[in-house]
Order: structure tokens, then sequence, then C-alpha cells
């Protein structure tokens, strides 16, 4: 066991991505990928209920942060929608949304950008966010406190399309349901509420479904052996350069003991869980 225990500790790099480019339905704003979300095949729907202005928020792309302004007219909406097509996870699949927003400023009804999604199957789940919390759509008197000033980093997952984990800056934050809705499928995001004025900023809104986690998987190609080797030492040795290696994979694949960290503690663990395959 200790000799095993040794080669997974000092065996070499270099494994091939799994997921790679095709993991993100996705708008980014970063690098070579910057520009506004309609560049990458998202639509823009904008609306005014007072006239007082005919176009919609204003926005402003820059170092990869795009900026929504309605503080002018609270009539404005403003946001992107995609219909991707079937989003519905398959069996050892699952649906991820991945979003970071900061809201600086909100008026009116103290809440405006949101994230929405309607399923195939007719189902639905969505969030609006004001300074300082994020507040279910569609799940009565679901309000999560938020650290006001900051971008934050939220992720929805779901295996079924009827329940839901949200994570906010890598914590579960809540677990709910989906509220049955309107067909066909769309993903939108962006200025929702006519009434409500605001200023907010998107660092990047992503879409994917892709293999679910598991324990041991850590390249994510739905089996746990002995080609789990070399990425297991990556995420413990060079995190940041396994996320880039296999992007859309779950570092937390390589917490084996369970203990919420993946480090050290995990190697033993892990060489149990090769023999007993």
């Amino acid at each position: 066991m200790k000799g095993l225990a040794a080669w997974v500790l000092l065996a070499g790099l270099g494994a091939i991505p799994v997921l790679g480019d095709t993991y993100w339905i996705a708008w980014e704003g970063e690098g070579e990928t910057a520009g506004l979300p309609e560049q990458f095949a998202w639509s823009r729907n904008w609306g005014n209920w007072d006239g007082q202005y005919q176009g919609g928020a204003y926005r402003t792309l820059e170092d990869g942060i795009l900026t929504y302004d309605s503080l002018y007219d609270p009539g404005v909406c403003d946001f992107s929608y995609m219909y991707p097509g079937q989003v519905d996870p398959g069996p050892g699949e699952m649906l991820v949304m991945a979003w970071r927003l900061k809201v600086d400023t909100v008026t009116g009804w103290y809440r405006d950008p949101g994230v929405d999604l309607t399923s195939d199957s007719g189902w639905a789940v969505g969030f609006v966010f004001g300074v300082d919390h994020v507040e279910s759509a569609f799940e009565d008197d679901v309000i999560i406190p938020t650290a006001p000033g900051v971008f934050h980093d939220y992720e929805l997952r779901s295996s079924d399309v009827m329940s839901y984990e949200l994570h906010i800056d890598g914590e579960l934050a809540r677990i709910g349901s989906f509220w049955e809705a309107f067909p066909p499928s769309y993903v939108a995001w962006g200025d929702f509420i006519q009434g409500a004025a605001s200023r907010h900023r998107w660092d990047y809104f992503r879409l994917a479904v892709f293999v679910a986690p598991q324990t041991g998987d850590v390249n994510c190609d739905g089996t746990v052996d002995f080609g789990d080797i070399n990425p297991f030492v990556q995420v413990l040795t060079d995190g940041e350069g396994y996320q880039q290696t296999y992007s859309g994979c779950w570092p937390e694949n390589a917490d084996i003991n369970g203990d919420g960290a993946v480090d050290f503690g995990d190697i033993n663990p892990f060489v149990e869980l090769l023999t007993a395959q």
C-alpha cells in the first residue's frame, strides 16, 4: 500500500483534457473572448415601460467586466438570452450554470439583475439580486444574504432539472426545487425588472451539461481507474493548472476522504479506492 501511494504521489503529469472546450455554452468576458454577449450567440432583449428611453441599459465592457446601468430610468430592462436546446441532463450527467456578479446599486424594488432557466420539461428556476442578497424568483420568502460591494461566484447544479443546489463562493447556500413554468428551453441573464433601476457587473456567465461529480473520477471520464492517477497528482500539486487542463471537471472529486479539502490526506484513501475497483 505504501509503495503504491508513493507512486501515486510521484507520477508524472501530461494527461489529456477530457471535457476541454466542449464544457461551456458561454459568454466569457476576458482575454481573447472579450466581447458583448450577442457576439457569442446570445440574443439581446430590452424594453421600456414609460417611454422615456427607447433603448436598453447603458452597457460598458472594460477589463473583461460587462456593466449594465439603468439608473437613469427604472423603466428599462435589458437582458441576454439563448435557446440552447436540450439542457436536461441524462443519467450520470449534471446541468451547471455559473456566473460571477457584483451588484453596485439598486433602486425601486431593491433587486434587479437576474438569472433564469426554463427547461424543455417545463420546469424553471431563477434568481434576482440585490446589493446584499439573492432571492429565489419562484420560491416564496427564499432570501440569502451576501456581502455587499464585492463580486460573488454563483453556481447552480441540477441532475434532474427538478431540484437544484445553489453554491455561492464555493459554499452550498441552498437546496431548492424548480417551479413549473412554460417551455421551450431558454436561459436568460441581465437587467430583468422594469420598475427597478440598477448598476451591476458581470465577469462571466456559463452553461453546461457534463459528467456529474463522482468521488475518485478525477479526470471526469465516468470511471475510477488508473487513468485518474496523473490528474489526482496535478490537483494536489497544481490546482490552477488542473482546472485549466480539465476544464469543467470537479476538483472535489479528489476529496476522497470527504473532509471538504483536497490535500495529502486524500492520498491513502485514493489508493484504497483504486485497489478496490
